[in-house]
C-alpha cells in the first residue's frame, strides 16, 4: 500500500497572556509540534472624564504585538513540514474588543497607555484592544440594562448584559472617546480580527456576535433573527446600524457551517508562511473552542451524551460550557446561545471571572513564595504546595488534607462574580488570618483555602444549573 501524503492543520489559541500555535497531524490525531509566546497586558488607573471623576482601571493590549506573535508561532510549528500539506488554519481568542481605524490601521483606544516596545522584538504599537477583563464600562452596562429591561434580548444573556461584553465597551468609547468611536472603520472581536488578518475577509463568527454583541439568533423566531435595530436605538448606539451594520459585521457565519470557503490571502500567506488559498476556519472564542473539543472527546467507549456533558475550561478564568438541544434559561448564566459552540445547539455559559489569576495572585503575593518559591516557576510551585499540603496534614494525623485550612476561609471573587449572581461589584475576602503571614505553613493553608473557595463556588454554579433543569451527566 502506497504511503499517503501527510495532512496537517494549524490551530492558534490567543489567551490573556500568551499566544499558542499547534501543528495537528491527521494521521496520529495529535499535535506534532507546539509553540508559545507571551503577550503583554497593559494596566493603568486613570480619572474618567465625568462628573464624579471616577477612577477606573484600563486594561488593554496591542493587536500588532498579538498578530506578530501569531505569525511567529505559526511559522515555528510549520518548520520541517511542506506547507502545502497544511490543509487549514483556525483561530480562537479571548472575547476582547479590537478597534480598527481607517486604512485598516490600529486605533489607540487608550492614549494614556502608549506602548513603547512590548514584544520580544521591541514592537512599538498603539493599544487598540480593550480586554475582556476591563471593567471601565460599569456605568454604561447599568445604563444598557436599564434601557433594555423589558427587551427580550436580555433573556439570552442570563437576565442582564455583562460589562465583559463588547456593547458596553462601545458605548464607553462613544461617551468618552467620540473621535475614536466615530472614526473607526470597524469593531471586531479578537477571534474575528485574527481570521480577517489571515484572510482579508470581514465576516464575523456567530460564536462572537451572539455571545458578546447582542446578535439575535433564535430559529423559533425567524423574523427577529439577526441584528436588532431597536436594541441599538434604545441604548444610544444607532450609528452601528448604518450601512447594514457594516462596522460590526454584515456577514455572520456559523462555526462548522457550510458557508463559502474563506482562505489565506496573499498578505496573510507572506506573514504566516502558509500557502495562499489555505482554508481559514470560522473563529471561536477561546473557551468555546475548548468546550467544543471537550464536549466530543473520549476513547469511543462509554462516551457521555454531549448534551449532558459539562465542560470546564480553566485558564485566567474558569468557564462552564453546557450545550442543550433546546433552550434553557438560567438566571445569572449567559445564554442560551444558538449555534455559538455546537451548530444548531443551545449553549449555556457560566463562569468564575479571573479564577486562575486570583489563585496566582494569592500565591505570588505571599512572602514565602517571594523568598523561596519564585525561582521554581508557577507549575513547579503548585506541585510543591500540593505535596506539602499532603505531607503536613499527614504529619499532623489529620483525617483529610482539607482540614488543614479549617480555620481559614477565602471568598474568591476578586474580580467580581460572573455566575450565578452576575455582579461585577463583588470583591474577595479572607477570614481567619493570624500573625503568621510569612511561613511556608501559612502559604500552604492560604493556597488550600483559596482552592476550596473556588471549589465551593464551582459547586454553587453547578447546583444553579441543575436547579434550572440542566441535566449534567458528566464532567470534562
Amino acid at each position: 500500500m502506497e504511503n499517503q501524503e501527510p495532512i496537517f492543520f494549524v490551530g492558534v489559541d490567543v489567551g490573556t497572556a500568551s499566544v499558542r500555535a499547534g501543528l495537528y497531524s491527521l494521521a496520529s490525531k495529535s499535535f506534532r509540534k507546539t509553540a508559545i509566546l507571551p503577550i503583554t497586558v497593559h494596566k493603568a488607573t486613570v480619572n474618567v472624564r465625568n462628573a464624579d471623576r471616577t477612577r477606573t482601571e484600563l486594561i488593554s493590549q496591542s493587536s500588532t504585538e498579538i498578530w506578530d506573535a501569531v505569525c511567529r508561532t505559526v511559522r515555528d510549528v510549520s518548520v520541517g513540514v511542506d506547507v502545502r500539506q497544511i490543509r487549514g488554519i483556525g483561530f480562537d481568542a479571548t472575547c476582547s474588543l479590537v478597534v480598527v481605524g481607517p486604512g485598516d490601521a490600529p486605533m489607540n483606544v487608550d492614549g494614556l497607555l502608549k506602548s513603547d516596545g512590548t514584544g520580544e522584538e521591541g514592537i512599538g504599537s498603539c493599544l487598540d484592544i480593550i480586554m475582556w477583563m476591563d471593567h471601565r464600562a460599569k456605568k454604561e452596562t447599568e445604563y444598557i440594562n436599564q434601557k433594555l429591561a423589558d427587551h427580550p434580548c436580555l433573556k439570552f444573556v442570563g437576565g442582564q448584559v455583562s460589562l465583559e461584553m463588547e456593547i458596553p465597551k462601545l458605548l464607553w468609547l462613544k461617551t468618552h472617546c467620540p473621535d475614536i468611536f466615530h472614526g473607526a472603520s470597524r469593531f471586531m472581536d479578537l477571534c474575528d480580527f485574527l481570521s480577517w488578518k489571515a484572510s482579508g475577509d470581514t465576516s464575523r463568527s456567530m460564536c462572537s456576535v451572539v455571545c458578546k454583541w447582542l446578535y439575535q439568533a433564535d430559529p423559533r423566531q425567524p423574523t427577529t433573527h439577526g441584528w436588532d435595530r431597536t436594541i441599538f436605538s434604545a441604548i444610544g448606539l444607532e450609528e452601528l446600524c448604518q450601512e447594514n451594520f457594516a462596522k460590526i459585521g454584515t456577514d455572520i457565519r456559523v462555526p462548522g457551517g457550510k458557508d463559502q470557503l474563506v482562505t489565506v490571502s496573499e498578505k496573510g500567506s507572506s506573514e504566516l508562511g502558509l500557502t495562499f488559498g489555505t482554508p481559514v476556519g470560522t473563529s471561536l472564542i477561546d473557551a468555546h473552542a475548548g468546550g467544543l473539543a471537550l464536549a466530543f472527546c473520549g476513547d469511543g467507549k462509554n462516551v457521555t451524551d454531549w448534551s449532558t456533558r459539562l465542560a470546564l475550561i480553566c485558564g485566567t478564568s474558569t468557564c462552564y460550557m453546557q450545550c442543550n438541544r433546546e433552550p434553557v434559561f438560567v438566571p445569572g448564566v449567559w445564554g442560551p446561545y444558538y449555534s455559538a459552540m455546537v451548530p444548531q445547539a443551545w449553549l449555556n455559559e457560566a463562569g468564575q471571572s479571573a479564577a486562575g489569576q486570583f489563585l496566582d495572585h494569592i500565591v505570588k503575593t505571599h512572602p514565602f513564595y517571594l523568598s523561596n518559591l519564585k525561582a521554581l516557576g508557577m507549575s513547579a510551585c503548585y506541585n510543591h504546595l500540593n505535596q506539602r499540603a499532603v505531607e503536613i496534614s499527614q504529619a499532623s494525623q489529620m483525617e483529610d488534607t482539607g482540614f488543614l485550612s479549617n480555620q481559614l476561609h477565602v471568598f474568591p471573587d476578586y474580580h467580581g462574580n460572573r455566575s450565578p449572581l452576575s455582579n461585577p461589584d463583588f470583591t474577595g475576602m479572607i477570614v481567619g488570618l493570624t500573625l503568621d503571614g510569612e511561613s511556608e505553613l501559612s502559604l500552604v493553608k492560604l493556597y488550600l483555602a483559596a482552592m476550596q473557595g473556588l471549589a465551593y463556588e464551582s459547586r454553587w454554579i453547578i447546583e444553579s444549573l441543575q436547579n434550572n433543569n440542566i441535566r449534567i451527566g458528566g464532567f470534562c
